[in-house]
């Protein structure tokens, strides 16, 4: 009885010491102990386990891939019968021979602007993901903005057709944005000089050549891109971004590229009346109709019409190398369910094999993007030609770089192809500029 009283009193004291402490001002640490920290579940006997609710949500299996969904611009239209849309569509008929008859739904869209194919992949991802595409072909620029928006998935883990080294060396790095596989390029566009031979009948090979034969050259001088004189700034040697890859120009390969235009209007090369072009297009035009017969354009324009009358050429090189600016097509990942991710690369992978390209891009009028494909070509000479444009290509720089630095060099170049200002002046007010 006496030690069921010691217990007793033990315990009411614990009791009083325990209360006392929730008022101290400092901690012990036998009761400071996370007490949040759940303690495992404990059996108790007779107790029932729960059954499972029959009305809990099961994750459903996905249900088999039979078709696909590509959207593609206007000139791959299967309808049009051309001979490069018969051979886009008899590929995509045999992926599904080979692939146990799976579907393969080619949607139109523009190339560009309302309803194109960035916009529209813009506004179904927001209102309609379901009725996304399981590949979108997209310009360089539209897929750069596409993943930085994540529109688009990466490819990374699913395909290593990017590592092989049938690749030029734009074309690979067209594949990537910020290091990661967004894309598996199919067509390859580069800016090269055309000319008629039955005027210009040996092409200039320097600009010294372009400056003794009192040629014209015309360009797009009122782009705001300024794509030509950007790459010649490369071209001598320039760079675009500094270590923190911010938009840069410096000043000397600058006012070496505004000395070559000062030189160019002295000897006639850069026509006054260049101010009324400002873009490719309207130079290609020009040319087409005989109004010029030298120019700096894209070569697509003239792979897809080809001239009898024209040839091109590489652009001239600079004090530090030949550069040439490429761009082009590849096909990106739409789809927001990664179960069809695989099977879409696989077809990504099945179009843009060498064989295939080979016929395609010269069917479609486009530089062939793996050296292989331009291989297939028949034409040996414009196949050399366009091996040497291919290999001193360089990717067109990021959208920001190029919406950053192209109205400086637009603006620049305008002053010294117009007598306004001499090339250091001009050099130094755009780099002033560009730090404001």
């Amino acid at each position: 009885m006496k030690r069921v009283k010691l217990f007793l009193r033990v315990g009411v004291l614990l009791s009083l010491l325990l209360s006392a402490c929730s008022g101290l001002p400092f901690d012990l640490p036998w009761i400071t102990e996370d007490l949040s920290t759940p303690t495992a579940p404990v059996d108790v006997a007779g107790e029932a386990t729960p059954a499972p609710d029959p009305t809990q949500a099961v994750e459903a299996t996905p249900a088999p891939i039979d078709s696909l969904t590509i959207w593609v611009p206007p000139d791959m239209d299967p309808e049009l019968k051309t001979e490069a849309t018969i051979l886009f569509q008899d590929r995509l008929e045999a992926f599904s021979a080979d692939h146990d008859g799976i579907e393969v739904h080619v949607r139109v869209k523009p190339a560009s602007g309302a309803g194109g194919l960035l916009d529209a992949l813009t506004a179904s991802s927001a209102a309609a993901p379901d009725s996304l595409p399981d590949l979108i072909a997209l310009t360089r620029a539209d897929l750069e903005t596409a993943a930085l928006k994540g529109l688009i998935s990466s490819m990374d883990g699913m395909t290593e057709i990017p590592d092989d080294a049938d690749w030029y060396g734009f074309t690979r790095n067209m594949a990537l944005i910020q290091g990661s596989t967004f894309s598996l390029p199919f067509a390859a566009d580069a800016l090269v000089l055309v000319y008629r031979p039955e005027y210009v009948l040996d092409p200039p090979h320097t600009w010294s050549d372009l400056f003794d034969e009192k040629l014209e050259l015309v360009f797009p001088a009122e782009h705001d891109q300024a794509l030509f004189p950007m790459t010649m700034y490369l071209a001598e040697g320039g760079k675009l971004q500094d270590s923190q890859r911010r938009p840069q120009l410096e000043l000397a390969p600058l006012t070496e590229v505004f000395r070559l235009f000062e030189q160019g209007v002295q000897t006639g090369a850069f026509p006054d009346w260049l101010n009324q072009y400002q873009s490719s297009s309207q130079v290609w035009t020009a040319f087409n109709e005989g109004q010029i017969d030298l120019a700096v354009t894209w070569v697509s324009y003239y792979l897809q019409e080809a001239p009898p009358d024209a040839m091109i050429a590489p652009l001239f090189p600079g004090s530090e190398e030949t550069f040439s600016m490429g761009t082009g097509l590849s096909w990106s990942l739409a789809s927001p369910y990664e179960n069809r991710h695989p099977l879409a690369v696989k077809l990504a992978e099945y179009l843009v094999q060498s064989e295939f390209l080979a016929e395609w891009t010269r069917a479609a009028g486009y530089l062939p993007p793996r050296p292989s494909a331009l291989e297939g070509w028949t034409n040996q000479k414009i196949r050399a030609t366009l091996s040497q444009i291919a290999m001193t290509a360089v990717l067109r720089p990021p959208n920001e770089v190029i919406l950053a630095l192209g109205p400086f060099l637009r603006d620049g170049s305008r002053q010294v192809l117009q007598g306004l200002t001499d090339p250091a002046q001009a050099a130094q007010l755009v780099i002033e500029g560009l730090g404001e």
